[in-house]
Parts: structure tokens; C-alpha cells; sequence
């Protein structure tokens, strides 16, 4: 008989419970449409982030620089449609011009890890600092407006059926994502590569293509978070994108994605990003001073971060085994 997965249903267990309770405390305010609406509206650019950040978990690595990415995307998108005084055609460019740095920041990411084996935490902490420098520069560390033209803001404020274009933008990617890692070959391989690398080498699979291909798409769903979050609220500045990485991390790990690699499912990743947002709804809601809001996260962090270690206890052990070895090595 199959072992049953507790810790899987553990994590989004927990904050269903905080639904259920907040539900009780705010039945007037908390179900409704306009608030469910709210809330998917407000965790739809970590949500499409984290649709394509997952494919770096899921291949054991981690992406520290998506916030910056994400605002730098936004930066540059603002620049350009600025620079053609609020036309069209500088929404089209400005667009093109911050998925392109998207992808080519991913590009940058895979092949720095792959050819040069450094480590992905020491490169994209490293890449996290050059984003927002450049952000900086690019905006003289001032905030810049871009109320118009209509053809850009209403990525982020059009309602389609009551519901903002973001949502529809988060689920489409979602499903690519699903499709890609559920219905492909290279899904498989993604699984693969972060399951068991050296026994995904063995049977033909190239690991380091693998790998780029994630950190590209990884660049490229952390663009498009920028572009809709530029567009949603209308400016832009150098610190745009803070703190996103640690809700896109943290929307995973209550999602079921290991954090080790190979485990993990899109579906679960979108659950955790609008379990997110519900729980900072929730905050909100109760009065609850925003000061305290990272203590609440930190702990969710901790907590389901905890439970993915004792549920992978194997493979969480043969990754320290290897790490302990490089770290020999290194002194050696």
C-alpha cells in the first residue's frame, strides 16, 4: 500500500484552516466577489513568477534576482514608452524590449551555472545587486509616472467578466507551465534533472541545456510579472520589485514544491501564490500592522520549509553530503 504524503496536504492545510477562521471573523468583507477578485488581482504578478520560477525549483537550483529582474523589466518597459511620449508604439517596444531582458538575464543565469559551475545562490545574489543598480540608474532613483497611453494600462486594470486581465495573464501562463512539465518530454527531463542528476546524465539527458532553458523561462514569467506590476500601478521605480522573490519562494514551498528539486506541481505553486494572498488579505482584514506581516511569512516559510526536509529526509541528506564534499574539496 502506498505511503500517504501527509506533509503535501499539511502545508496548504494550515492557512485553509486561517480561511475558515477568518471566514467566521469576516463573513461580511471576506467572501465576496469584489474581494476574491482583489485578492487574485493582487498576487497575480508573484503568481505568474512563480509559474516559471518553478521550473528552476524543480531542478534543484534557486533564482534570488527575480525581484530585481522584475523590476528592472518594469523600468525599462516605463523608459521606452516614456521616450516615444506615450504612444503605442512605445508600448509595443517597451514590452518586447523588458521580455527580451527577461529572457537574456535567465540566459545569462543558465550558462554562468552550467559552464562555469558556480553555484546558482552565489550568481543570482550577485545579479540581484546588478538589476537594481541598473534600475537605479535608469531611473535616477526617482519614481517615474506612465498614466497613459490606455494600451498599456489596461494590462493591468481592464476587467474582462468582473475580473482584472492579470488574472486571465497568470492563469495562461499557468497553463503553458502545466502543459510543458505534465504533457512534454521536456518536463520529464525537468523532473529528472532535479530528481536524480547524475542518473538523468546517464541516460542521455542534457542536464546543462535543461537548466538554461529553466533559468530562461524563469527570466522570461519574471518580465512579464514586471510589465503587468508596472502597468497595475502605473509608475515605476528602482525598488518595484523588492521583496518579490521571497513571495514567489514562499508560494511554492507551501505549494508542495521541494525546494530540493524534483517535486512539485504548477497547480500547487498558483494554490500557494493565492493561499498567499489570501493570508495577507486576511492580515489586512484583521488589523493587523504591516510590520508584522514578514514575521507571519517568515514563519509560514520556516514551517513549510521544515516539513518539506522531513518529508525528502533522503534526499535532503544526500544534498548536504554533497555540498559537505565541495566544501572539503574546495579547501583541499
Amino acid at each position: 500500500m502506498k505511503k500517504i504524503s501527509w506533509s503535501a496536504y499539511t502545508k496548504p492545510m494550515i492557512l485553509v484552516l486561517f480561511m475558515v477562521i477568518l471566514t467566521v471573523l469576516r463573513p461580511a468583507s471576506f467572501l465576496t466577489v469584489g474581494n476574491l477578485s482583489n485578492v487574485l488581482w493582487s498576487v497575480s504578478v508573484y503568481g505568474i513568477m512563480v509559474c516559471g520560477t518553478i521550473f528552476v525549483f524543480l531542478i534543484g537550483g534557486i533564482d534570488l534576482s527575480i525581484g530585481s529582474l522584475c523590476g528592472l523589466c518594469a523600468v525599462i518597459a516605463v523608459r521606452i514608452i516614456r521616450f516615444f511620449d506615450y504612444t503605442n508604439t512605445g508600448v509595443i517596444l517597451g514590452i518586447m524590449a523588458a521580455l527580451l531582458t527577461g529572457i537574456m538575464a535567465g540566459l545569462v543565469h543558465g550558462v554562468i551555472i552550467t559552464k562555469f559551475r558556480v553555484p546558482a545562490f552565489l550568481i543570482t545574489f550577485a545579479t540581484q545587486i546588478i538589476f537594481l543598480g541598473l534600475s537605479m540608474i535608469l531611473t535616477g532613483n526617482k519614481i517615474l509616472s506612465c498614466l497613459q497611453p490606455e494600451l498599456f494600462t489596461a494590462i493591468g486594470m481592464k476587467k474582462i467578466l468582473r475580473f482584472p486581465i492579470p488574472i486571465y495573464l497568470m492563469l495562461l501562463i499557468a497553463l503553458i507551465s502545466w502543459f510543458i512539465l505534465g504533457k512534454t518530454v521536456l518536463g520529464r527531463y525537468v523532473y529528472a534533472v532535479g530528481g536524480n542528476g547524475p542518473a538523468a546524465r546517464l541516460s542521455g539527458i542534457q542536464d546543462r541545456k535543461i537548466t538554461v532553458l529553466a533559468y530562461v523561462f524563469s527570466g522570461f514569467t519574471t518580465a512579464v510579472g514586471g510589465i503587468v506590476l508596472a502597468s497595475m500601478t502605473q509608475q515605476c521605480m528602482a525598488f518595484t520589485g523588492s521583496g518579490y522573490e521571497t513571495e514567489v519562494i514562499t508560494a511554492a514551498v507551501i505549494g508542495g514544491v521541494s525546494l530540493l528539486g524534483g517535486e512539485g506541481t504548477v497547480s500547487g505553486a498558483l494554490f500557494g501564490a493565492v493561499l498567499m494572498g489570501l493570508l495577507n488579505n486576511g492580515l489586512n482584514l484583521l488589523s493587523i500592522p504591516s510590520t508584522e506581516h514578514g514575521l507571519v511569512k517568515g514563519i509560514v516559510i520556516l514551517v513549510a520549509v521544515g516539513l518539506d526536509a522531513m518529508e525528502n529526509k533522503e534526499k535532503f541528506q544526500n544534498w548536504l553530503g554533497q555540498f559537505q564534499w565541495k566544501k572539503e574539496k574546495t579547501k583541499g
